[in-house]
């Protein structure tokens, strides 16, 4: 199992390094597109086999356009500033109308629910790939930004998985995730905070165009592993919740493509969020 989990991670990473060394941005974005079209079919299969069976078409739809728009905000095309809450109004009507005119009515609120969670968990998360892409100073795109939390976040995973497995005992939520110990989070948490502090020295502390510091450095390593590991905690209680191992099958040792997107999109919200809000107040 170690031994796929390394090949898998080491591909992921690969077509990372790859797309960041000769990807343009609008093929990045289409790379993104495809990804969540994944995400969305694990993500209604899991909602089905849980007794919620979200509309499979429809929430693709409404998540793919949902991705389309904002990358076409963040290009600056003719829309409106208001088109997040536009798709969300349309998702709503689309599920209402998947569901309303179905002879068998006995299983709609379920359906409702699986469509909204899978809309919302997906696509709300999803879209800060979007967002941060485009969240680049000056010349340059978002896609360094995006690699060092790539970064930051994997070696959390990593530095979790190697320090629980030497020295934890303490078990963290054993009834959503046996493995997970309070030893290895602290590791991992250790880990990521050395390596965000490491990039941020390699970037010589401006990653696309946006100056940092070695405050930030620290706070984003310590707040994204924290934010990750709950992201992992979330999608393993939504996989338990359905009875699932795996969110799907597409990687060998690793799962599904939420599976390895779990902690990830969990976490780069946080950095959005400390580039509006956070970092020129430090």
């Amino acid at each position: 199992m170690l031994k796929y989990r390394v090949l898998t991670g080491g591909g992921f990473l690969s077509l990372v390094a790859a797309l960041y060394v000769w990807g343009v941005t609008p093929l990045i974005g289409v790379v993104l597109l495809g990804v969540t079209a994944l995400a969305v079919t694990e993500m209604v299969q899991m909602m089905t086999t849980a007794g919620y069976p979200a509309l499979k078409w429809t929430s693709l739809a409404v998540v793919l356009l949902w991705m389309l728009g904002v990358y076409a905000q963040g290009c600056g095309c003719a829309v409106t500033e208001s088109i997040p809450l536009l798709i969300a109004v349309l998702g709503v009507w689309a599920v209402s109308f998947g569901c309303l005119f179905r002879s068998d009515q006995t299983k709609s609120l379920a359906k409702v629910a699986g469509s909204f969670l899978t809309i919302f968990y997906v696509g709300g998360l999803m879209q800060f790939m979007f967002m941060l892409l485009q969240s680049g100073q000056g010349d340059q795109d978002g896609r360094s930004l995006l690699l060092y939390a790539i970064l930051v976040i994997k070696f959390t995973d990593m530095g979790a998985y190697f320090v629980g497995s030497a020295i934890g005992k303490h078990k963290m939520i054993p009834a959503i995730s046996p493995a997970k110990t309070w030893e290895g989070v602290i590791g991992g948490v250790a880990v990521a905070t050395a390596v965000s502090s490491l990039l941020m020295y390699l970037y010589n502390y401006e990653v696309s165009g946006i100056a940092f510091s070695r405050v930030d450095g620290l706070i984003l390593g310590v707040g994204l592993a924290v934010m990750g590991v709950v992201g992992d905690l979330v999608e393993s209680m939504l996989k338990r919740a359905a009875g699932v191992k795996d969110s799907g099958t597409w990687l060998k040792g690793m799962g599904g493509i939420l599976d390895v997107l779990d902690s990830l999109i969990f976490a780069l919200p946080l950095l959005y969020i400390y580039l509006r809000w956070g970092l020129n107040g430090l």
